[in-house]
């Protein structure tokens, strides 16, 4: 009787021991000896090229540049530093939440092979990481990718990966249009290093006018239409003027005009210019032009019940001559003040002199 029982633990612990064996082996999708799992970088500091490419054939290059806060985009323009460290932040925390269940396992790879995105992770100028960048999971919660190493090779197990602290998938980090990656700056002078603002308003002359600024207090300005610079004006609104140009941006290089609705728009005068001499002698400036209302968009009518010939929301921005861009007129109104804006205060003791003739 015992002799039978010894003999029936000893079956009930093997069979327990293969069921554990199966669970580790096969219950978690069956992972195969090359299956690669290390996502992360450790050290986003040495990463210094990201490659990704989709399959309609676009892609973007981003590189680290030297002494410089931005990323280069594609060799020609700066990349948003929103987006590069977001990416950075990307590879730093990913990591595998599951296996792909065995069931679903060969259309995950399918999808990767036929619409999958190619992330390509350089560190020190040497191919570290390739990521194949597929679809979220039905809950939304991961993302289905999958790993290559130079050493290791392709991975044959696909993955759902995710990222500590967050919940949601990540394949909408890895976009490849390069106007959603550059830079949308105009003027982006934190340290003020500038020596000149101008400000043309190009239907009303009189209105026009430049700053010019030495430094510290050391401010005059100008009037453009009489040529010479006015006398009294209010230094303290001149000043905190001056600071709305530490940040300055378009919302958008997509100005969803067709490539003849630009070419008419540049072959017209803007309303408005602004300019910017630096310190270094470079000079910057953004053409304004008002922009039709949405067709369809609610629009609200003035005290005579006259509805608005513009749109009150946005405007665009042509820069670099003929790009042309989306900006907000909540950004850029503030910068397009008359030059009567900095009239010194009845209280100043100067007493108050019109400046605009």
């Amino acid at each position: 009787m015992r002799k039978n029982l010894r003999l029936l633990l000893i079956l009930v612990a093997l069979t327990l021991g293969a069921g554990v064996m199966w669970y580790m082996n096969d219950g978690q999708s069956s992972m195969s000896k090359n299956a690669l799992t290390d996502f992360a970088i450790a050290d986003t500091s040495q990463v210094d090229k990201i490659f990704i490419a989709d399959v309609h054939e676009r892609s973007i290059t981003l590189e680290r540049a030297a002494d410089s806060r931005y990323w280069d985009l594609n060799g020609k323009y700066k990349a948003r530093k929103d987006a590069v460290d977001l990416l950075l932040k990307t590879f730093t925390r990913i990591g595998v939440k599951s296996t792909v269940p065995e069931a679903a396992r060969d259309n995950v790879i399918r999808l990767l092979s036929s619409g999958g995105k190619k992330v390509e992770i350089y560190e020190n100028g040497q191919l570290s990481k390739t990521y194949i960048v597929g679809n979220a999971t039905q809950d939304h919660t991961g993302t289905y990718m999958l790993l290559e190493t130079p050493e290791e090779g392709r991975s044959s197990e696909p993955f759902i990966t995710h990222m500590e602290g967050f919940t949601g998938f990540l394949s909408t980090r890895f976009f490849t249009d390069e106007n959603d990656w550059r830079y949308t700056g105009v003027f982006d002078y934190p340290e003020l290093d500038i020596s000149e603002v101008t400000v043309q308003h190009h239907e009303s002359p009189e209105l026009s006018f430049t700053i010019k600024y030495s430094g510290g207090n050391d401010l005059k300005l100008h009037s453009e239409l009489l040529e010479r610079d006015v006398p009294l004006f209010d230094t303290l609104a001149v000043k905190n003027y001056l600071l709305l140009y530490k940040k300055v941006h378009v919302e958008t290089y997509m100005s969803h005009l067709t490539e003849s609705q630009e070419d008419s728009l540049l072959n017209t005068n803007p309303a408005f210019t602004l300019s910017v001499l630096e310190n270094s002698g470079n000079r910057k400036k953004i053409d304004i032009y008002y922009k039709q209302p949405i067709t369809g968009t609610v629009q609200v009518p003035d005290a005579n019940g006259n509805l608005p010939e513009w749109d009150e929301s946005r405007m665009y921005g042509v820069v670099k001559g003929s790009e042309v861009t989306l900006i907000q007129t909540f950004v850029f109104n503030a910068l397009l003040r008359p030059i009567g804006a900095f009239a010194p205060s009845p209280n100043s003791g100067a007493g108050y002199q019109a400046i605009a003739p």
